[in-house]
């Protein structure tokens, strides 16, 4: 254990410094690594879920989302700033990309929108329905899987902004093609999973 000082107010005082020489025998021998446990990298494989349960992480859709071990470490690693942030587009945006989905963009306000050349008409957004002005979309730079498109929806439902409602996930430029690299098995869909 690493040597004790007392502060110069109780430096003079001979029963502190035994006092702290007592200390210093008996803590000796104790090995601290077991309690070193939010050295997230440290800590053996098994014992995250019991780290991510601390920290509010162990909800099935974004647990089940870090596939890898590096990206549950990740995840706890950030819990407390991804808590802080609940609720904003930083925290979508962050959390898709410690779960290794890569960089995605954010629509919001879907609705109202006029035909005055000002966006393009490729579906995305809902002309007139002023309604709409809380619907938001994802759109993923890389393509996901149905049953990943499901997960993610659960997820967003708890850390998107309250009130705030999930109109689709978009991977519609890096769709599918139809050229045998993916099998027609329902696994994937054709680039939108609303």
């Amino acid at each position: 254990m690493a040597e004790l000082t007392l502060p110069p107010a109780l430096a003079g005082d001979e029963r502190f410094a035994l006092l702290c020489k007592l200390l210093e025998e008996r803590h000796a021998g104790i090995d601290l690594n077991p309690m070193l446990v939010y050295l997230v990298d440290l800590v053996k494989a098994p014992l995250l879920p019991v780290l991510a349960d601390q920290f509010s992480l162990l909800d099935e859709a974004v647990w089940m989302l870090a596939e890898s071990e590096d990206a549950r470490r990740n995840l706890i690693k950030n819990a407390v700033e991804l808590h802080r942030y609940k609720g904003t587009p930083w925290a979508i945006r962050e959390i898709i990309r410690l779960l290794g989905f890569g960089e995605v963009q954010l629509q919001e306000g879907l609705g109202g929108r006029q035909y005055d050349g000002s966006i393009m008409f490729d579906g995305l957004y809902l002309y007139g329905d002023s309604r709409a002005w809380a619907a938001y979309r994802v759109i993923f730079n890389d393509p996901i899987t149905n049953d990943q498109a499901d997960l993610i929806r659960r997820m967003l439902s708890s850390i998107a902004p309250a009130g705030r409602r999930l109109a689709s996930l978009e991977y519609q430029a890096v769709a599918i093609r139809y050229n045998g690299a993916a099998h027609y098995d329902g696994l994937y869909n054709h680039g939108s999973s609303v």
